[in-house]
């Protein structure tokens, strides 16, 4: 083990299906040695066929499997189990999903292997009267909780989008796993995690059960997901921007309205009223028209890079928000090589791939070795 990639010399198998499968790629990144255990149905990622929806998915195989040893076994074939022995007593962590492979035989791995750690990973848990229903995304999200956080007031729930819920399990079933590794590698007693995907978001609600806890106030959709007259995004000249200037959040909301000011602007009038002062008139509507009306005006002459410049400068909360292309073009990640080529497991071209938003003194990445 190294201080940077900590999991150097671990041996995690990767048994899941989906809602897993990002899990055991954190664990890729950060050094062990992960191995994707595949039949011969799923080996090839997923079907080749075209359209947006098979691109995307794809890509998202792509993405959660980067950095993994990928064997493909038989679970019908005796040769095969035994050569799924050998790997579950070299491992120490092991992330199964039910739908996955070998999803029914838990037992029979935990046989092989007393110190394993094994994070069973699947929509609803192991047990309970939901335990073998099945589950989408977006059934996920809304028994969970996030989809009634999403949407409009008084419009349907939305889904968050991209999959959230198979990342949001896959980083919690990631997390827990770390620990119960640890105290593995200390008592050498293995561990069985029950990963509920549907628990995982419901304890991912913004800021839900602190809202109630120390406000009383329950969370419901808001739109933007705004609450001061001051936090929204606002169109420029090349874009769009977003400010965060609460009147309690240190100098920001001050410093805004003396730049406005300082440029002559109507708004500047407008902003110094002493009622911007009441933080509770500044969560009501007649607040919120009013300061987007006043500040769309302003923040429309000036471009983003204008606009940073000042709120850098001034001390104001606002950033610029990014498109893909943005993203992609960034100067500070192109500085930094984030995005790097890779030849795909399942493309026919090398891609252009996100790396690790931390850096290692030796290159990790691949796809499909």
């Amino acid at each position: 083990m190294s201080a940077g990639r900590p999991y150097s010399g671990v041996t995690v198998l990767d048994l899941a299906h989906e809602l897993g499968s990002y899990a055991s790629r954190l664990f890729a990144d950060l050094g062990a040695d992960v191995i994707r255990v595949e039949s011969s149905r799923d080996a090839d990622g997923p079907t080749q066929a075209g359209g947006e929806a098979a691109s995307a998915a794809r890509s998202t195989f792509v993405f959660c499997n980067a950095g993994k040893a990928r064997i493909e076994l038989d679970p019908r074939r005796a040769d095969d189990r035994a050569r799924l022995a050998v790997l579950v007593r070299r491992a120490q962590l092991v992330f199964m999903e039910r739908g996955g492979l070998f999803a029914d035989e838990i037992e029979w791995v935990r046989s092989r292997n007393a110190s394993l750690v094994i994070a069973h990973v699947s929509p609803f848990g192991m047990t309970g009267p939901h335990a073998h229903w099945r589950a989408s995304d977006l059934t996920l999200q809304a028994a969970g909780g996030i989809a009634w956080l999403c949407g409009r007031p008084g419009e349907p729930p939305l889904r968050l989008a991209a999959g959230q819920s198979a990342m949001i399990t896959s980083t919690y079933a990631a997390a827990v796993a770390a620990v119960a590794l640890f105290d593995a590698e200390a008592s050498g007693q293995g561990h069985l995690i029950d990963v509920s995907g549907q628990e995982c978001i419901a304890h991912s609600l913004q800021h839900s059960l602190q809202a109630y806890d120390l406000e009383g106030v329950v969370a419901s959709r808001s739109g933007a997901g705004t609450r001061d007259a001051a936090e929204a995004i606002f169109k420029c000249k090349d874009g769009r921007m977003l400010v965060a200037s609460p009147v309690g959040l240190g100098p920001s909301w001050h410093s805004l309205v003396d730049w406005i000011a300082e440029t002559g602007h109507p708004a500047g009038a407008t902003l110094k009223a002493p009622c911007w002062l009441d933080a509770r008139w500044r969560k009501t509507p007649e607040a919120q028209q009013q300061f987007r009306c006043a500040f769309a005006a302003f923040i429309a002459l000036y471009s983003r890079k204008e606009i940073l410049r000042e709120a850098l400068a001034r001390k104001i909360v606002m950033a610029p928000v990014s498109r893909i292309g943005d993203v992609l073009d960034d100067e500070q990640l192109a500085h930094r090589d984030f995005f790097v080529a890779m030849a795909g497991c399942v493309a026919d071209r090398p891609i252009r791939f996100p790396g690790a938003p931390y850096q290692f003194s030796e290159p990790v990445w691949a796809v499909g070795k």
